[in-house]
């Protein structure tokens, strides 16, 4: 069984995996606007509490996305698989958009009046999302509609502000799937996982007195 995880957008869930039948045996998606972690424990404990004896990996979804809730999922899936000796790896969230479609575009508000574009092909992210000024997303955005293309967003403003877009969210079963057909040894590195970000992190220390 695999545990999935994914923290990035408001809308976070959990799933279990099973490879041998190909399917989702449990699952839970919960809502909070801030870090998940004050929800996500109790669900956690479901599913440990059932399936503890039968995981055999955790993936966890790096983002992009808010810069807590990624960090708590990643933290949460350190956190379980220390103890338990199983593995953890990180996959992009951008490829857990959607279940019935291989390839789409996903847009989001990346601040300082700009927005991320992601290319996801066959269930693959096809490079790095690249960051635009409105009027150059509205022709990539075009594009993607005449070609017949689905383009998510997990921001409302974005949805508002951009006619076709789709509100939806990445999924924990979708990355769970993901991660079981690219199989466990493939996650099996001493890299650590670490968060997603379209722009190098913003930090400053502290001044010197």
């Amino acid at each position: 069984m695999i545990l999935g995880i994914e923290t990035s957008t408001p809308q976070a869930s959990l799933a279990i995996w099973d490879p041998e039948c190909e399917e989702v045996v449990w699952e839970k998606t919960f809502t909070s606007h801030r870090a998940h972690n004050s929800v996500i424990f109790e669900s956690l404990e479901e599913a440990i509490a059932n399936w503890k004896g039968d995981l055999s990996g955790i993936v966890v979804g790096t983002g992009p996305g808010t810069y807590s809730g990624v960090r708590v999922g990643i933290a949460v899936a350190h956190g379980i698989s220390l103890p338990m000796g199983i593995p953890v790896c990180g996959m992009t969230s951008l490829e857990a958009w959607s279940e019935e479609q291989s390839t789409y575009r996903v847009v989001g508000d990346a601040r300082r009046k700009s927005f991320f574009f992601a290319e996801v092909n066959d269930f693959q992210l096809q490079g790095e999302p690249g960051l635009y000024e409105e009027a150059e997303l509205k022709a990539l955005l075009e594009k993607a509609f005449a070609q017949g293309l689905s383009v998510f967003t997990a921001d409302q403003s974005v949805v508002e502000r951009f006619e076709g877009c789709v509100l939806a969210f990445p999924d924990a079963s979708c990355l769970a799937r993901r991660a079981a057909e690219k199989g466990i040894p493939h996650w099996e590195t001493e890299e650590p996982v670490e968060p997603y970000y379209l722009r190098p992190p913003y930090i400053t220390t502290p001044k010197k007195r």
